[in-house]
């Protein structure tokens, strides 16, 4: 009789990575994933936070860690780590300095060169510039406020805007530079793409949101609009199909109002929200769930008052009311903001408790179709290798 274990424990070795639930818990299969997801435009932070020449913010890229740091008029990213000998160069969230490792001293410049070595002729037996490290470039792009970046791959070099498409001047409205956000932080117990994929249906809104969007959720299917360009995809309150387009125009020619609760999601792991609060009070929030191992996510967010006009106008008495409003509504946002993805986040931790058991294959419906598209795009990106094929059964 064949050895039906044995056989079963191969086949699980060997199981390609669209297999998704398999990085859930499989270290390897989770690392190859990030490698690959690397060289994607992915948020770092926001230009708010290195608004002044030698601040820096430290991010991470498909696990790994890297900094945007900006010299005069330029943002430079880079991996955090010294050529020397690793050590990592920024040790804590953001700052402001020289490019300088704390293990060696040695100092880099823009361009990632060491410049200055302790003893570099003595040590080395050559010179600085003729030692030739350099530090390993991220390259990085903005769009509005947010700040994208990626590991640079042979053969890809599409541009951040090619890459985000007619989404690019809708999310350059969204975050204008000008405007301070708030920012939200947490650490969740489950994989990166539990999280993001919760955001991208909506068929749980009744049961998990209970008595924040009402009881019928956005239940009825006919009333709303599913976009779908390129890796991303998008959700309005608003059945026009035609919808996306007309916003990215209004976008660009800056007469775009706020109308309408509007999600975007943007492979692999960023939701950008258009919500109201109360009367025509209006928010946008950018939130991105990164990932730090295979069974936890750091969760990030900003969020403020979206810098449209409202598309119905405000009533005459709006702005006295404002006067004893404003003071509390932010934080009365934050509030509900946190309770909604603790509401998320807790059905995502309770689903990482059975990783090993998650069927790739599930039965979606109507309000579940952009769990499609999400692994559509992750098979497009991630997988597909010829060597990760399972073993045939003559094998």
């Amino acid at each position: 009789m064949p050895d039906t274990d044995a056989k079963a424990g191969y086949e699980a070795e060997v199981r390609p990575l669209d297999t998704w639930p398999d990085t859930l818990f499989d270290e390897a299969a989770f690392q190859r994933e990030q490698t690959r997801l690397a060289h994607v435009w992915t948020v770092l932070g926001h230009v708010r936070d290195i608004a002044k020449d030698g601040d820096w913010f430290r991010s991470a890229i498909g696990t790994r860690s890297v900094f945007v740091q900006r010299f005069g008029g330029a943002l430079r990213g880079f991996e955090n780590r010294c050529v020397h000998r690793s050590y990592p160069l920024r040790t804590r969230d953001k700052g402001n300095g020289p490019l300088r490792c704390g293990f060696h001293h040695w100092r880099y410049d823009a361009d990632g060169r060491a410049i200055e070595i302790p003893q570099c002729e003595r040590l080395f037996g050559t010179t600085p510039g003729e030692l030739g490290a350099r530090l390993n470039p991220i390259e990085v792009a903005t769009c509005g406020a947010l700040i994208f970046g990626r590991f640079p791959a042979s053969g890809r070099s599409e541009t951040l805007e090619a890459y985000l498409g007619d989404f690019f001047p809708i999310l350059q409205a969204m975050f204008p530079v000008a405007v301070k956000p708030q920012f939200l932080t947490g650490l969740v117990k489950a994989n990166w793409r539990l999280c993001f994929q919760i955001a991208v249906e909506d068929y749980h809104v009744v049961a998990v949101h209970k008595g924040i969007f009402g009881k019928d959720g956005y239940l009825k299917r006919d009333k709303i609009g599913y976009h779908r360009w390129g890796l991303h995809s998008a959700f309005f309150t608003d059945p026009d199909p035609d919808g996306f387009a007309k916003m990215a125009a209004a976008c660009r020619a800056g007469t775009w109002r706020s109308a309408s609760y509007r999600v975007f999601h943007i492979f692999p792991n960023l939701t950008i929200s258009h919500y109201r609060t109360d009367g025509q009070h209006w928010y946008v929030m950018a939130m991105q769930y990164s990932a730090v191992a295979a069974d936890r996510t750091l969760m990030r967010a900003w969020f403020n008052h979206a810098p449209f006009p409202p598309a119905e106008p405000h009533p005459w008495y709006e702005p006295i009311v404002r006067l004893f409003k404003d003071p509390v509504r932010a934080p009365i946002v934050r509030y509900y903001s946190n309770k909604v993805l603790a509401q998320d986040t807790g059905v995502c931790e309770k689903l990482q408790t059975i990783a090993r058991q998650i069927n790739p294959a599930p039965i979606l419906g109507g309000l579940e179709e952009r769990i499609g598209w999400l692994d559509d795009a992750y098979r497009q990106v991630v997988g597909g290798e010829a060597g990760d094929r399972r073993r045939s059964a003559a094998d």
